[in-house]
């Protein structure tokens, strides 16, 4: 599969080369943008929970209203060659607000190619099957593994709880975001009759940043080959959106000579529109062999929503639920919900009022209380976009 891969990308350069001289008239000139939102959050945890927080059944006590943010900045900027061919580049910078100690500086930098032929991005960004997903509308954008309740921002989510991602239960969304914005190699083909279709390669499955080639003696590492497709189209003022796609990872064990896994997930969403409404879901699942790694679960999400928006104003009520094999020496499932509804108000160009209000449950295979939280969110805030 490599040496496919790598002859396609060489016959990609030889014909950009082959098409003309391609030089710009002057240099890319980065444009500057991005967004900035603010919430106001009040959570309630569960007594019990709060109770016995962890195995030595030591209590926990957790602030119920807090601060929280979500804020990037955008450089981006294209040119058009001689030869017709489009060549750009988008970095995106992490601005403050998220109070987990994880998030990286640069969220994605990539660069991309454009022509007839379709749109080739090489760098840290999400897979094609990601770009390409459908799911549950939400009014005030809150949903998926950005939000505030279904990010993991506000409910403190217990240690032993699994959610469909393997690698993080605060990424509680349909999408697959497993590879995250590792980087790698996407082809997003022209859109035909509606159809769009997209494909990723990444060389590495042990992540982003890598400062090195990885050892795969000491690493978890991989392939991931993805593939995914859109169908958007209109009809007699029906608006119909579908996607699907697939992701493969080939696996080595940590161990040298150890057990091989192998993972597959699979995604697909749909939404329909029609005088203000929209109604969509989405479904992902995760499959994956016995082995050693932290992928080896297998897990399922779904998510469903409806949207309404009319001028400025824009209402929403979504339901989300996972299930994953938390360990493989208890029977049973983790499984996590989300209720929320929420709401936007346009002020003005780039400035809308938000307000979210959600329930959320995580529950333990093992029914343990210190591994199990529940309880009510509501959150206001304001999103700048420029």
């Amino acid at each position: 599969m490599k040496k496919v891969l790598i002859a396609s990308t060489a016959l990609v350069a030889a014909t950009m080369l082959s098409a003309g001289a391609a030089s710009a008239s002057e240099k890319i000139k980065l444009n500057l943008g991005g967004y900035s939102k603010w919430w106001v959050v009040a959570a309630q945890q569960d007594s019990s929970f709060q109770a016995n927080a962890n195995t030595a059944g030591a209590q926990a006590d957790y602030n119920t209203v807090d601060i929280k943010g979500d804020n990037e900045i955008f450089f981006g900027g294209s040119t058009t060659l001689d030869n017709g061919l489009k060549v750009g580049i988008d970095i995106q910078l992490e601005a403050g607000g998220h109070t987990d100690q994880t998030t990286d500086t640069i969220d994605e930098s990539y660069i991309w190619i454009e022509g007839g032929f379709g749109k080739f991005i090489v760098g840290s960004e999400n897979n094609g099957t990601y770009l390409l997903h459908v799911t549950a509308p939400d009014a005030a954008g809150n949903w998926n593994e950005g939000g505030i309740m279904t990010g993991g921002f506000s409910l403190a989510v217990p240690t032993n709880v699994r959610g469909v991602d393997p690698t993080s239960n605060g990424n509680n969304t349909t999408a697959i975001v497993t590879d995250n914005d590792a980087e790698k190699i996407t082809y997003v083909a022209p859109s035909f009759y509606g159809l769009t279709v997209g494909a990723s390669y990444v060389p590495s499955a042990a992540g982003q940043d890598n400062r090195s080639t990885v050892d795969i003696n000491t690493q978890t590492t991989g392939e991931i080959f993805g593939a995914g497709a859109l169908y958007a189209n209109t009809f007699g003022g029906v608006g119909v959106k579908v996607s699907a796609g697939a992701v493969f990872y080939d696996l080595n064990s940590k161990t040298v000579g150890g057990a091989k896994d192998d993972v597959q997930e699979y995604a697909a969403g749909t939404q329909l529109s029609y005088a203000g409404f929209t109604l969509g879901g989405s479904y992902r699942q995760v499959v994956a062999s016995t082995g050693t790694t932290t992928l080896d679960n297998n897990a399922s999400a779904w998510d469903i929503g409806l949207q309404y928006a009319s001028g400025p104003y824009a209402v929403s009520a979504a339901y989300f639920k996972s299930s994953a094999e938390g360990t493989r020496a208890t029977v049973g499932e983790d499984e996590i919900e989300f209720y929320q509804v929420s709401g936007k108000y346009t002020l003005g160009a780039g400035v809308d009022a938000l307000a979210s209000v959600g329930y959320a449950s995580y529950e333990d295979e093992t029914n343990s209380v210190q591994n199990e939280n529940k309880g009510w969110v509501v959150m206001t805030g304001l999103s700048l976009a420029f």
